[in-house]
């Protein structure tokens, strides 16, 4: 049992620095432009639904609720499938990190056709940053002061990492939030993901 314990811990630790450290990598990569895309058509609709179930068994120990509003129609998108899951997946740790018991996460989404763009927004009920505090959430390796912000460990890039995602996919993203209220990140993605300057786009089937 004892050592069942240590290698327990060894493991999780192992986890969380690569978790780290691929944080960093991606950062790093984002800033000197040399993220690589691979795109390829994607159900933006059943990636979502399949990033919200690998949330769920955190989101149940947390005691919170995941509610889909998706549309009923599915979202057809020529994207990277693994950045966009990798977004999602940010965002609603994010979500289901700050958020207390018996609160709620619902991600939705919406088609803008004049920029053939869609929206997709994860919105919480969660402890919420406050307006003079929102900047220094979105900086590299910053994190907001509070008590239970400190209970977890981090590099302070997950927001900053899935903005700067969101931007060099062709997309903007922005953060809505209001302390012990909740917080809502909207983010766009085009229809269509095309090579531009300091972007490579890889045709995957």
């Amino acid at each position: 049992k004892k050592y069942h314990d240590y290698i327990s811990d060894i493991h999780s630790s192992g986890v969380h620095l690569l978790s780290l450290i691929n944080d960093i990598l991606d950062y790093s990569k984002a800033e000197a432009g040399k993220l690589e895309m691979e795109v390829s058509e994607v159900n933006a609709t059943k990636l979502v639904q399949n990033s919200m179930r690998l949330i769920v068994p955190r989101a149940e120990a947390a005691k919170i609720t995941l509610t889909d509003a998706m549309p009923k129609d599915q979202i057809i998108m020529v994207t990277d499938s693994k950045k966009f899951k990798q977004i999602l997946l940010n965002l609603l740790s994010n979500a289901v990190k700050f958020t207390p018991a018996g609160g709620e996460i619902k991600i939705t989404a919406w088609r803008d056709l004049t920029a053939d763009t869609y929206y997709f927004e994860v919105r919480d009920t969660g402890i919420g940053i406050a307006p003079k505090d929102i900047s220094r959430a979105m900086a590299p390796f910053g994190q907001v002061d509070s008590t239970l912000s400190r209970k977890y460990e981090g590099t302070g890039l997950g927001l900053p990492l899935t903005k700067k995602f969101v931007e060099i996919m062709g997309g903007t993203f922005a953060i809505a939030s209001e302390l012990n209220k909740g917080t809502t990140v909207t983010f766009s993605l085009p229809r269509e993901l095309k090579e531009r300057d300091g972007l490579i786009v890889k045709q995957v089937v």
